[in-house]
């Protein structure tokens, strides 16, 4: 089999096809990546194809960060605008590689790969990492995360939401369709992310609904195997590890999440050390802490392997991503959610349902006392957050995601 994988989005988009990547590639399956051309180093390490989908997503994140802290319904006008403008720029480049692919595989903002795989004649599958993301009376749209809502109100949202997808977005997406030849979608919204669609988040977030429209499978987040998780830095091996064993450890970052004020991110971590007693290991995507002075209790990371870091701390804060949470959720070490944007507000809330944190704390409210206060409580939540451990498949659901592709392939030959 044939597989092109197009998840368009951050690398919290891109990290979790790389691992269902891995396992087409162990059972002898051709892959190929169409992603923000950043991802290529990533694509290319592990022996895949390759395409340059748009822009560094890094950059326009980084130019954009003021929407990653605005309310999901302030933020959405905008976010539109950015899709719309990279709509062309995305079939263009989708479109000028050649193409043999026997299945198609969409993520995150990957608006384009549906009307390749038309074009292909292929099954298309959209892979979805959170239920929220899914057109369900049972709870409200990603986009508008309001909760405890009667199914007829989230109904009413759901259709706003697919309203102002048709109005905003359908047109040039069957512009786009009309060029290449291939007729108009009835409903873009359906086309792309209703008709047929892999879930892959773990079954404690949630269960598929019976009144999704379309094909549904899930399988439990995609997350890699645990005996290939990387070593931890050697330096970072040693602030874990350094003189203070008995001070707890506190993760503190948000993903691809650039922060507007990272100054105030820095004066929470730095507090935690101080005050608090706390080690810090302190995350960013972006570099953020190039030059910032910290104190001997905070340590400024990159990216490193969440399934390694983990269960080395006592206190996971992060920001509700799908791909933090469910390496999280296996590591069995409480949390505190900070969300951003679209679903890590419905990440938050069922965590704290769970029982391994607390309740979810606004970015605009995020100081250190917060943090201290679910440090100090963090027994409460560990016997949970044990229990919740031992309930998801540490393996992920990579296995079983293939095996599904490879069922869909076979049904069209």
């Amino acid at each position: 089999m044939k597989a092109l994988l197009a998840p368009l989005g951050s690398r919290g988009d891109v990290q979790p096809q790389l691992v269902l990547g891995e396992e087409l590639s162990r059972r002898g399956h051709t892959v190929t990546l169409a992603a923000s051309p950043n991802f290529r180093p990533w694509a290319e390490s592990r022996g895949f194809g390759f395409i340059p989908v748009g822009e560094d997503i890094n950059v326009i994140i980084r130019q954009n960060s003021h929407m990653t802290e605005q309310h999901p319904v302030i933020a959405l006008p905008g976010q539109i605008r950015l899709v719309r403008r990279h709509l062309a720029h995305q079939a263009r480049d989708l479109f000028a590689a050649s193409h043999d692919h026997d299945i198609v595989v969409a993520a995150g903002l990957s608006l384009v790969a549906k009307m390749l795989a038309d074009s292909l004649g292929v099954p298309h599958v959209f892979c979805c990492y959170t239920l929220s993301m899914m057109c369900s009376a049972s709870h409200a749209p990603a986009l508008t995360p309001v909760f405890g809502q009667p199914r007829f109100v989230n109904r009413a949202l759901w259709l706003a939401i697919q309203t102002t997808f048709e109005l905003t977005l359908g047109g040039p997406l069957n512009a786009l369709r009309r060029e290449r030849g291939l007729p108009p979608y009835a409903s873009s919204w359906r086309a792309i992310h209703g008709s047929q669609v892999l879930l892959a988040q773990d079954r404690v977030m949630g269960d598929l609904p019976a009144d999704l429209p379309g094909e549904n499978h899930q399988v439990p987040a995609l997350v890699p195997r645990p005996e290939l998780a990387a070593p931890l830095p050697d330096a970072l091996e040693g602030f874990l590890r350094g003189s203070q064993p008995a001070s707890p450890v506190v993760y503190l970052g948000f993903g691809s999440m650039p922060s507007v004020d990272r100054a105030q991110v820095v004066v929470v971590a730095r507090e935690l050390a101080e005050r608090h007693g706390a080690r810090v290991v302190l995350h960013s995507s972006h570099g953020e802490e190039a030059g910032v002075e910290l104190p001997p209790g905070v340590f400024a990371v990159g990216d490193v392997a969440h399934q390694t870091l983990f269960p080395r701390v006592d206190l996971i804060v992060h920001h509700g991503g799908a791909g933090t949470t469910a390496a999280a959720l296996r590591s069995g070490v409480p949390q505190l959610v900070v969300p951003h944007i679209v679903d890590q507000f419905f990440h938050g809330r069922r965590l704290a349902e769970l029982g391994v944190a607390p309740a979810p704390v606004p970015k605009a409210e995020l100081r250190s006392p917060a943090i201290a206060a679910a440090l100090a409580e963090r027994f409460k939540y560990r016997e949970k957050a044990q229990s919740v451990r031992a309930s998801v498949e540490q393996a992920g659901g990579a296995a079983r995601a293939a095996d599904h592709l490879e069922a869909l392939a076979r049904r069209t030959i």
